[in-house]
């Protein structure tokens, strides 16, 4: 009774960090008020939340008068949730993300980047699994690494560092230059819902010398059978969503992140990556054009 059709309404997606005030109150943890107020996919009365709803009469007057589609982030002082890097993996950090190089690996949740589904649905588009592990970002020059970070910080050559030893695991060719990313998973990241023996790398992403990205299958080729590592799974190529309205396309994206699991496991998988299959750069992000679905099947570890 709160909502009529046609209302204006504030939305809070999942995996945001909400401040502590007046309309956040209700959801503030009454056994634990300390702790941060984080949005997570839960199910309430047997239907799936992906976000919370507030009405506009919990703000100031000015934002009766904003049209649809504004975004209040910074207004409310909303902030994006950031996985923790694990204490086993922390190590010891050199610097700063190398932002002038390399693009964070964030990707957009489509569900609240519709413009960006728009773009991406209007070509023949390549579906691969979302691997829950730690962000790994490896820029090489000529065969040899020259920086290795986690999703926000280059890390530190050491003995015990984990990301740089996954990196030296692989068969890098002397005349390679470019940017590999992906995800280090494996014992001891994310309670290894994979159930692998040992830490590997998943690539999802590989920046050319020219500033270009490799699509799916020129990727599988290099790191197959040049580097020796894995990329992430491969779930459907060519898809196409000719005649589909931008709802029904993302109903069946939805319903097709639901059924991911992790290769022999049983174990619900992170959900979906969704790219056009020539992998194009996004002029917004400098990362290939592209958006992640999540599992409402998966339980975060």
């Amino acid at each position: 009774g709160i909502h009529k059709e046609g209302d204006k309404v504030v939305f809070i997606v999942i995996d945001s960090i909400v401040p502590k005030c007046l309309w956040s109150e209700f959801l503030i943890d009454k056994k634990n008020p300390d702790k941060q107020i984080r949005l997570k996919m839960i199910k309430l009365r047997g239907e799936h939340s992906a976000g919370v709803v507030i009405p506009l009469g919990m703000f100031p007057l000015e934002f009766q008068n904003f049209e649809v589609g504004k975004d209040v982030t910074d207004l409310l002082g909303v902030q994006k949730y950031i996985k923790e890097l694990p204490a086993n993996l922390a190590g010891e950090n050199v610097g700063d993300f190398p932002s002038h190089l390399a693009s964070k690996t964030d990707e957009d949740n489509g569900l609240s980047h519709l413009n960006i589904v728009e773009e991406v649905i209007k070509h023949p588009v390549t579906i691969t699994q979302k691997i829950d592990g730690s962000s790994i970002t490896i820029i090489v020059d000529n065969g040899e690494i020259k920086e290795v970070c986690s999703r926000n910080l280059s890390k530190k050559d050491t003995p015990n560092s984990a990301f740089w030893h996954a990196a030296r695991k692989l068969n890098l060719l002397s005349g390679f230059s470019g940017v590999i990313q992906g995800e280090l998973a494996g014992n001891g990241i994310q309670k290894n819902p994979l159930r692998l023996e040992d830490k590997e790398i998943f690539v999802f992403q590989i920046k050319k010398q020219d500033g270009t990205y490799m699509n799916y299958r020129e990727m599988q080729g290099l790191c197959n059978v040049e580097f020796g590592c894995k990329v992430v799974p491969l779930v459907a190529e060519d898809v196409t969503f000719t005649g589909a309205t931008l709802e029904e396309a993302l109903n069946k994206l939805q319903e097709l992140a639901d059924q991911q699991i992790y290769f022999q496991t049983t174990n619900a998988a992170e959900g979906i990556v969704v790219r056009p299959k020539d992998y194009p750069k996004s002029f917004e992000s400098r990362r290939p054009l592209g958006f992640k679905i999540l599992n409402r099947n998966y339980k975060e570890n």
